[in-house]
């Protein structure tokens, strides 16, 4: 296969449907890493994995392709304390952050049932 193939098969790869939507890369990607959250008396729920959330990051613009349900989006600074948290419904595909905020911050989407985190750079 010629690189020219790869890259667009990997690009087509991007594109795949979550839950019936085609996702159309705007920005770069956000990887983020999952983990089931812990209730009050220690259970972990649920006990499979699930795929994190598709997020990019276009200078201020956070666009998510996910198959869950809505999710708390939380920025975090170096001192792990919150400088930014709003709620993202279910079904919407992006937020936008507020300008004034610029530097590296950790990402974090949570529901009821899973907390993903990851790096952005604004």
């Amino acid at each position: 296969m010629k690189v020219t193939t790869i890259a667009a098969v990997m690009l087509l790869s991007m594109s795949q449907n979550v839950q019936g939507q085609v996702v159309n890369p705007v920005g770069e990607q956000v990887v983020l890493y999952g983990r089931p959250h812990v209730d009050n008396a220690g259970i972990k729920n649920p006990k499979a994995p699930v795929r994190p959330p598709y997020v990019t990051l276009d200078d201020h613009t956070l666009y998510i392709w996910s198959q869950h349900g809505g999710y708390t989006l939380t920025l975090l600074d170096d001192n792990d304390a919150v400088v930014y948290q709003t709620y993202v419904a279910a079904g919407v595909q992006f937020c936008a952050l507020p300008p004034t905020l610029s530097g590296s911050y950790t990402l974090q989407l949570s529901n009821d049932t899973y907390q993903f985190t990851g790096m952005v750079v604004l």
